[in-house]
């Protein structure tokens, strides 16, 4: 761990919502270079369909990187299909 850098290592990964949950995992096992786990559901919005805001835990696969949590926003549409909007570092 770097000086000043967060220890991640007793986070717990989240209960999300079952379409929720269904629509994460459908995103983030085709997602290459990082793996996420759902560690917070912070919440919904309408919108074309509902977006969904979820905290998670961040791993880059490459050597020595930091793990980080981030902000999810995840949109199921009104067919269920569920589509990444935006990923952002918190």
């Amino acid at each position: 761990m770097l000086l000043g850098g967060w220890n991640y290592d007793e986070v717990k990964s989240a209960n999300l919502p079952q379409k929720v949950a269904s629509a994460f995992t459908a995103i983030t096992e085709n997602l290459i270079g990082a793996e996420y786990m759902p560690v917070a559901y912070a919440g919904s919005q309408v919108a074309n369909g509902i977006n969904h805001c979820i905290i998670a835990l961040q791993s880059i696969m490459s050597p020595g990187a930091e793990k980080r949590l981030v902000k999810m926003i995840i949109n199921i549409d009104t067919n269920c299909k569920p589509a990444l909007i935006s990923i952002s570092e918190l």
